[in-house]
């Protein structure tokens, strides 16, 4: 064949006719509906920024799967509060442990706040705060000791405690530097407990706790893990009270009043929660020479010999806020510290005054008196209250 000056082989030509009459057929790839490696966060942070989370778990679970803490965590977070699908709290709890095995702390902590909230309990809630504590954050530290220190629900390790006190202040923590402090000082002690108590109550001062420099005051008034020094303890009471803690300004001013000498000096000790002989008081504060949980069971032990008579003023139940002063054991002043009826306030006045304790002092406490049930009831609802409903009554009382 010839085309112009170009002779085309014959096989050519069948070729090319063959080339035209076929044309070959492809078929699109295959689309892969499950994620992996990258893809799959990709996707999750896809999801999570749109706020589609119903498409967030499908990767998140991927993710989490792969070993990424923070992916766990996320993913708890779905099924804690039902995002993308129904809510599922033993799911929810198996997930953040995951995250918290993965060292993503914020896991660790969440775990510890639903044991807090009933699955768990305080074994469990203790294990994960400690887990967060070991993943350095300071906050944790310091709870785990005070839960290893008041025994709330498990076995009381004030050893345990102190460490994990200390770990917090190394921290930064100022709370764990007063609570390591708080427990290592002793006048009874070993001089060097109150050595090291002396030195966080000193990180405390620095970090502007007016109760951690109280109490530097006070060693340096008393000699408690140092030499006596009434100047020094003047200058630390006098910062306390630029730091607004009020046993710091007394004792400022008391000091300064005596000319130099030793005083006797009286500071207040709290505690959240404390119960004796079956009277539970909340929020209790003893302002008196001796210090610490001793001082204040003793001072409620002195109130509680007659809870039978203060249960008897508002049998129903009731949560008084009450306050009492008292001098060489005898009590002197008591009243409510809110609204109540002239009977009820009686009859607590009147237990109270009866009370027999072994100091001197000054106390303000929410005692739990009457039907447990309606005094626990009664103190959940004083935290609606607009200040002044302090109570919640018995009918005999109305």
């Amino acid at each position: 064949m010839r085309i112009g000056a170009r002779v085309f082989p014959i096989y050519a030509v069948v070729a090319l006719a063959a080339a035209a009459c076929h044309k070959e057929t492809t078929k699109p790839p295959v689309e892969d509906d499950e994620c992996t490696g990258a893809r799959c966060v990709e996707q999750a942070e896809a999801a999570m920024y749109y706020h589609d989370y119903g498409n967030a778990r499908e990767p998140l679970t991927a993710v989490c799967d792969g070993g990424d803490g923070f992916g766990c965590f996320r993913l708890a977070e779905l099924y804690q509060f039902g995002r993308g699908g129904p809510a599922d709290l033993d799911k929810a709890a198996l997930l953040f442990e995951q995250a918290c095995d993965k060292e993503h702390a914020d896991g660790c902590i969440r775990r510890s706040e639903l044991a807090r909230d009933g699955r768990g309990g305080p074994v469990v809630d203790l294990d994960f705060t400690v887990k967060a504590c070991k993943l350095g954050l300071a906050p944790s530290c310091a709870r785990a000791g005070t839960l290893l220190n008041t025994a709330d629900g498990v076995e009381r390790d004030p050893t345990r405690a102190i460490e994990l006190f200390e770990k917090a202040c190394g921290l930064g923590e100022v709370d764990g530097c007063t609570g390591a402090a708080d427990l290592l000082s002793d006048p009874n002690g070993p001089p060097d407990a109150n050595i090291r108590a002396l030195a966080a109550y000193v990180k405390a001062c620095v970090g502007h706790s007016g109760y951690g420099c109280t109490r530097v005051g006070l060693a340096f008034h008393d000699g408690l893990g140092t030499q006596k020094d009434l100047e020094k303890a003047r200058t630390h009471f006098t910062r306390a009270c630029e730091f607004s803690d009020q046993d710091g300004c007394v004792a400022a001013k008391a000091l300064e009043a005596s000319g130099g000498k030793p005083i006797s000096i009286a500071l207040t000790t709290k505690a959240a929660e404390l119960g004796s002989d079956g009277l539970e008081a909340r929020a209790l504060s003893c302002r008196m020479s001796e210090q610490g949980l001793p001082a204040l069971s003793e001072v409620l032990s002195g109130v509680a010999r007659h809870k039978e008579s203060l249960d008897a003023c508002a049998k129903d139940g009731a949560a008084v806020a009450v306050s009492w002063e008292f001098t060489n054991g005898r009590v002197r002043d008591a009243k409510l510290t809110g609204g109540a009826s002239k009977k009820l306030q009686k009859c607590v006045v009147s237990a109270l005054r009866r009370a027999k304790l072994e100091s001197s002092g000054a106390c303000q406490a929410v005692l739990l008196i009457g039907d447990p049930g309606g005094a626990a009831k009664a103190l959940s609802e004083r935290g609606h209250d607009d200040g002044r409903k302090h109570v919640r009554v018995s009918g005999d009382d109305e």
